[in-house]
C-alpha cells in the first residue's frame, strides 16, 4: 500500500471518529461543555427539599459579582431573624455557597430566585 492511500484510510478514520463523537455527544446528551449558570440551576433542582426544609430558608439563586455580572456561585437568601444558618451547606457540588439576608436582597433578586417558598 503506498503513502497516499495510506493517508487517505487515516483520515477517513479520523472523521469517521468525530463524527461519531460528536452523534453521541449530541444524542445522549453528553456535552461536557455546560454554562455554570445551567449546572446551577440543576444542582439547585437537585437540592430544593433539603435546602427549602432548612427554618428560614426563602430561596436560592445564582450569586453574581456586582461589578462584572459574573458568576460567584449559589447565593441562599434566608429569613432576617434566621439564627441556624450553619445549617446551609458552604458549597454545593462545586460552588461556593453565600447566604444573603432578605433584608439586603433586591427586587431584582427577589424575582429572580430560581427555587423559593
Amino acid at each position: 500500500m503506498d503513502r497516499k492511500t495510506l493517508a487517505k484510510i487515516v483520515i477517513a478514520a479520523a472523521l469517521i471518529v468525530v463524527a461519531f463523537v460528536s452523534f453521541s455527544i449530541v444524542w445522549w446528551g453528553l456535552n461536557p461543555i455546560v454554562p455554570s449558570d445551567v449546572r446551577i440551576i440543576e444542582i439547585l433542582d437537585r437540592n430544593r427539599e433539603s435546602l427549602l426544609s432548612i427554618d428560614g430558608v426563602v430561596g436560592a439563586g445564582i450569586a453574581r459579582n456586582e461589578t462584572d455580572n459574573s458568576i460567584t456561585g449559589i447565593v441562599v437568601y434566608v429569613e432576617d431573624n434566621m439564627t441556624n444558618v450553619q445549617e446551609i451547606p458552604s458549597e454545593l457540588e462545586g460552588f461556593k455557597a453565600f447566604v444573603k439576608r432578605m433584608s439586603e436582597t433586591s427586587e431584582y433578586e427577589k424575582e429572580n430566585m430560581i427555587i423559593h417558598r
